[in-house]
């Protein structure tokens, strides 16, 4: 039956099954597409129905913050209320004009935020994060990044403050983590923030401005995500490579059993994929720093 020839070997020709074949390999990508415009209209037309429920812990972050700290033999930050709020605001303002970066297309600075929470500093330094499942994780990314790293592990700091905030970003559910660094002095001489390790010099007359009258949000909210895109990826992924492995064994055995199989450059050519594409999926990540 033709049906058979999409699973096995012809049976005259020998020609290998064709989901095996490059037309098969058209497929799948088209497959992936298609998945991706489907998450695309789920977003614009369901804001919030997609997103990943994460378990990132404020107080976490901070012990495994002083871990690094501590093996780098620097003292550890001491949590900060004005940097909490701080950070809150951020995450919050981040939600609001739609955005994911350090600075906001309305013109906030990281250190308008310290400020506008009566932070007044000598140095501070901002990282950020989403979409991250543990806290562990989040902070092996900062560690990974040179620039995240040089900020988490300055022995300037002596304060910190974090929010994890669940919100709606790009119609999609996010966890917002806000990492904030800082050290205050009486008297400011020099102020500086660092951001992406770019030292930023703040002005007497920053200190200066009103306060950001702005609601310091939840840390946590409860954000009901119907659908998480990355682990549907990341499923479908592996069906569609445990299945092409699958029919590469049924394909070898059936050749065997009629005598002419034969190790050829497709065969070297599908293994190849098969394992870059394994391995692209178990290092995927739906989190990144910024």
């Amino acid at each position: 039956m033709a049906w058979q020839n999409w699973f096995i070997p012809h049976k005259d020709t020998h020609k290998k099954a064709h989901l095996l074949s490059w037309e098969g390999l058209s497929i799948y990508i088209l497959f992936f597409i298609l998945l991706q415009v489907g998450f695309s209209i789920i977003n614009y037309t369901k804001p919030g129905i997609l997103g990943i429920t994460s378990g990132v812990d404020q107080k976490k972050l901070i012990e495994l913050t002083n871990v690094e700290r501590q093996k780098a033999g620097f003292s550890p930050v001491l949590e900060n209320d004005a940097l909490n709020k701080a950070a809150a605001l951020k995450a919050q303002n981040m939600f609001q004009e739609n955005y994911w970066a350090h600075f906001s297309p309305s013109g906030k600075t990281p250190w308008d935020f310290m400020l506008g929470t009566g932070y007044k500093f000598t140095f501070a330094g901002e990282n950020l994060a989403k979409n991250f499942y543990q806290s562990d994780d989040v902070v092996k990314a900062w560690m990974a990044s040179p620039t995240h790293r040089d900020n988490l592990l300055n022995p300037k700091y002596k304060d910190i403050g974090i929010a994890v905030v669940d919100g709606v970003l790009n119609g999609q559910k996010t966890t917002l983590v806000v990492q904030e660094f800082g050290t205050t002095q009486d008297l400011v001489t020099n102020p500086s923030v660092s951001v992406q390790g770019k030292q930023f010099a703040v002005s007497k007359q920053d200190f200066n401005k009103p306060q950001l009258l702005v609601s310091i949000p939840e840390t946590k909210q409860n954000i009901k995500v119907l659908v998480d895109p990355y682990s549907v990826s990341r499923v479908a992924g592996f069906t569609m490579v445990i299945s092409i492995s699958i029919l590469l064994m049924l394909d070898v055995w059936i050749l065997k059993k009629r005598g002419v199989f034969r190790v050829s450059s497709h065969h070297i050519a599908h293994m190849a994929l098969l394992s870059l594409a394994a391995g692209s999926l178990i290092m995927t990540s739906p989190g990144a720093v910024l």
